[in-house]
């Protein structure tokens, strides 16, 4: 019988700092207390959950699902721990908790609450004491959203005193969104970048296959230096042949005999998709007649590769 893998299987010592984030706002809502120094706390993880932090710029920070020991009442406790390690240690081994989110479901409104909270304790209107009378509220969910913690929050106050605590929940909710909007740029432009080198590394490869394919008929495959392709044109007579025609930025043609080099239009099709991009054309010259056809304006296929990414 397979022995069953437990899940939380991966023992860590994490840092929390008494007078940081996590120690003041985190888990004084979301457990109900707080360290009065600087603590190692030991947790254990499950492995599968580890995930790196969302924003790029922060390669030192990661995130992991694990359980610990509540020491308020000794009671087991599961959460996201947000953790960086700046500790150069390769085990990852007393890294600091930047914040918990308890609620794995609602983790966008939990980074919402915490910024709120954040900002509302260094404004002097929220306590961690405030924050721990308040955890019961949080975990019958009456207190879930910063929206509510705003409601609990104003009242008794006076109208100005209301005025304030909401604008300060307004700024701290427009500053998360909008570092949430730079993050999403950040990737958006990281996988833009990740899908240009597999295409360049693809065409790398296909050209690379039709080299060793027109060498071992005897031709070697002659380049064209890289050009704007703006238009495919097909079924375009040239002498006796219907051929398929490309016209470049600089206004230059090249075309290929479909009957004999493209008969599925395979080619042709991709030379289509490729309208508006910077694109090579090779053709296959006899290797002991170099020039023979690619002087003569023919192209056998084409490349989405710069100058540079051949050489």
């Amino acid at each position: 019988m397979q022995k069953k893998i437990e899940k939380f299987r991966l023992p860590k010592t994490v840092t929390i700092k008494m007078n940081e984030h996590a120690n003041l706002d985190s888990f004084p809502l979301r457990y109900g207390f707080t360290f009065e120094k600087d603590t190692q706390l030991e947790i254990h993880c499950d492995p599968s959950t580890l995930r790196p932090d969302k924003n790029p710029k922060y390669k030192d920070r990661y995130n992991i699902v694990a359980k610990f020991i509540n020491p308020s009442n000794n009671m087991p406790e599961t959460g996201v721990f947000y953790l960086i390690n700046n500790q150069d240690n390769k085990y990852f081994d007393n890294d600091k908790v930047i914040t918990i989110i308890r609620h794995l479901d609602e983790r966008e409104i939990e980074h919402h609450l915490s910024e709120v909270i954040r900002s509302l304790r260094l404004s002097n209107d929220l306590s961690c004491q405030d924050l721990i009378k308040m955890h019961p509220l949080y975990m019958t969910r009456q207190l879930s959203t910063h929206g509510e913690l705003v409601k609990i929050l104003i009242q008794s106050k006076s109208a100005e005193e209301i005025l304030r605590i909401k604008s300060i929940s307004d700024q701290a909710v427009e500053k998360f969104e909008k570092l949430k909007h730079e993050i999403d740029g950040l990737n958006d432009e990281i996988q833009t970048l990740i899908d240009e080198n597999t295409e360049i590394q693809n065409e790398l490869n296909e050209y690379k296959a039709h080299e060793n394919i027109a060498n071992i008929e005897g031709s070697t495959q002659t380049l064209d230096e890289t050009k704007i392709l703006v238009e495919v044109n097909t079924n375009v007579m040239r002498g006796k042949s219907s051929c398929t025609e490309l016209v470049f930025g600089d206004g230059t043609k090249r075309h290929m005999k479909t009957i004999t080099f493209d008969k599925e239009l395979k080619i042709t099709a991709k030379a289509k998709l490729l309208k508006g991009r910077k694109v090579r054309t090779s053709c296959w010259d006899p290797i002991k007649q170099p020039g023979k056809f690619s002087s003569k304006g023919y192209f056998r296929n084409l490349y989405a590769l710069s100058d540079k990414d051949v050489y």
